[in-house]
């Protein structure tokens, strides 16, 4: 039988409250943090567990601190396949990567993999993006953004996650709020960071953007695919300029990833690479948790991952 583990971070929006003896019995180990400062310490008895899988409890944040702290010590490739159960606030990584569902399907899927083959586990490969900071800090996530995309988070952080368990539609309710402040110019929202970035080997080029994206997830919250470009890299960066003309006329066909249908000189780019080295002086945030500025920052792909699909085999 294969040995399947499980890390909960009981702190996670949707793990609070929850009946957990729904887990009492089940063959697996299951690893609980009450807060997701404490899941860099589990990391050690994970790696000396050695599942055969390993289902992360939590949302986008808790499987960024669990990836973090992987990468923080070189092991991300020690890591066994991953499955990614939606028990936060925001599930934008569990929805892409794992295929949704409620978090008792997609347990009961998981749980289905301790007597299957591991030939016949519903796997696919994934990069995840990995940052290193000029102090050398490492991080790794599904998610980099800076400039109103830091923003938009800082506002539903402060605000709309605290309102009913809105979920994805209070994200998309930030986002809605955001792109109205952008085009309204309104000051709390509209941020411009001075930056120079270099894509793969190509020559760093200066620029001013008002909102940057980086992502290895192949659609956001509401199913969300706001890139478009050349490139066969697994890291879809976007980005828009300050003055990109007609914002909202334009923003639903950028939203869903046909940005190529609008003017390469509006202020709009998309582009795929492995690698963005940024000199930049501003914040930026990591699937949700926003960081001091970097000044240097290089973000590059890492190594596939394996995650398991646990909705019946979408990918």
């Amino acid at each position: 039988m294969n040995r399947l583990a499980l890390l909960t971070n009981a702190a996670s929006g949707g793990n609070r409250g929850r009946r957990w003896s729904l887990l009492e019995g089940l063959e697996l180990e299951h690893f609980v943090t009450d807060d997701v400062d404490e899941l860099p310490g589990a990391v050690d008895e994970l790696v000396s567990s050695r599942p055969d899988a390993l289902a992360v409890n939590g949302g986008d944040g808790t499987l960024q601190t669990l990836l973090s702290a992987f990468a923080q010590r070189d092991a991300l490739e020690a890591l066994p396949p991953l499955a990614v159960l939606p028990g936060g606030t925001t599930n934008m990584s569990a929805q892409d990567l794992s295929g949704g569902g409620s978090w008792r399907r997609a347990l009961n899927a998981y749980m289905s993999l301790a007597r299957t083959p591991r030939r016949d586990w519903p796997l696919s490969k994934r990069s995840v993006v990995q940052v290193r900071a000029a102090d050398g800090r490492r991080q790794a996530g599904l998610f980099f953004g800076m400039g109103s995309v830091v923003r938009g988070v800082e506002l539903w952080q402060r605000s709309l996650r605290r309102r009913a368990r809105a979920r994805d539609w209070g994200v998309g309710a930030a986002v809605a709020r955001t792109a109205w402040g952008l085009a309204r110019k309104d000051t709390s929202f509209v941020s411009h960071a001075k930056l120079t970035m270099a894509f793969d080997d190509q020559p760093p080029q200066p620029a001013e953007v008002s909102a940057l994206m980086v992502t290895s997830l192949r659609r956001l919250f509401l199913g969300m695919r706001p890139y478009w470009g050349d490139g066969s890299g697994p890291l879809a960066c976007t980005w828009m300029e300050v003055r990109p003309e007609r914002f909202m006329l334009r923003l639903p066909l950028l939203l869903w990833g046909r940005g190529d249908r609008v003017p390469g000189d509006a202020g709009y780019h998309s582009f795929r690479a492995s690698r963005l080295v940024l000199e930049v002086d501003a914040p930026y945030l990591l699937d949700g948790e926003v960081h001091a500025p970097g000044g240097s920052l290089e973000i590059n792909a890492s190594r596939d991952l394996s995650f398991v699909t646990l909705n019946g085999g979408r990918r």
